[in-house]
């Protein structure tokens, strides 16, 4: 349902001209969706582990803060894997060509090592990330349940939103140098993660980090609300 928006999200951040053409929206399709479920399963059963080390064998529901301590280690770990599963998917989105071709070009320019390109970054966001949705959001859509102004679907969305903005805000700069350092194999222009940092910097300042921010805040606003659904018709 998001890959356009995270096309246009990957775009803005290399500076590559917007497009309508849904061949190119598309283009990384296949890996984009395996990541999404493989990172997604990863991040309930690895979240769920660290929320039970941190209760240490007690039955009790954990503090926002634990929740959210839970959701960022979790999903920090689920960035080893989605790493070089999006480095493929931004090869594929810049050059056009197959998911083969472009894994296959890779591992041959730069080595087994060339798919760990842009991994702190990935683990960095993806902690944020899941602290958003698998505890802002419902910390906040409860909240606002509570208060009595929203309540069902449009308090879930609420909660949604500002676990979105949030989570998004924290980690967008870490994902416009990931994004930049693996759009660039090469390393023509973005190099390691502080020499990427600082040409970003030198390009256009602090608004640099947050090149493609409306994309990837409205695709991450769906996201955690449509997973939180899910998530809730599979518990129950």
């Amino acid at each position: 349902m998001l890959q356009p928006m995270l096309y246009c999200k990957n775009a803005t951040q290399q500076g590559i001209p917007l497009t309508f053409s849904p061949a190119v929206l598309y283009r990384g399709l296949t890996v984009s969706v395996t990541n999404m479920g493989i990172l997604t399963g990863l991040q309930f059963p690895l979240t769920g582990a660290v929320g039970k080390a941190i209760k240490g064998g007690e039955e009790r529901e954990m503090s926002s803060a634990e929740k959210m301590g839970a959701g960022f280690t979790g999903g920090a770990i689920s960035g080893l894997v989605c790493a070089p599963m999006e480095l493929v998917m931004i090869q594929q989105q810049r050059f056009g060509t197959s998911l083969a071709a472009a894994a296959s070009r890779i591992l041959s320019e730069q080595g087994p090592l060339g798919l760990s390109r842009g991994l702190v970054t990935a683990c960095g966001r993806e902690g944020l990330f899941t602290a958003g949705y698998l505890a802002m959001g419902p910390v906040f859509a409860q909240k606002v349940k509570d208060s009595g102004n929203l309540e069902g679907g449009a308090a879930d969305f609420a909660g949604a939103a500002g676990a979105g903005v949030i989570a998004a805000s924290l980690s967008h700069p870490l994902d416009t140098i990931k994004t930049c350092m693996q759009g660039d194999l090469q390393r023509e222009t973005y190099t390691t993660l502080q020499g990427t940092a600082s040409k970003l910097h030198a390009e256009a300042g602090l608004g640099a980090f947050f090149r493609g921010f409306g994309w990837r805040t409205s695709r991450m606003i769906l996201a955690i609300f449509v997973i939180g659904k899910v998530r809730r018709r599979v518990l129950c």
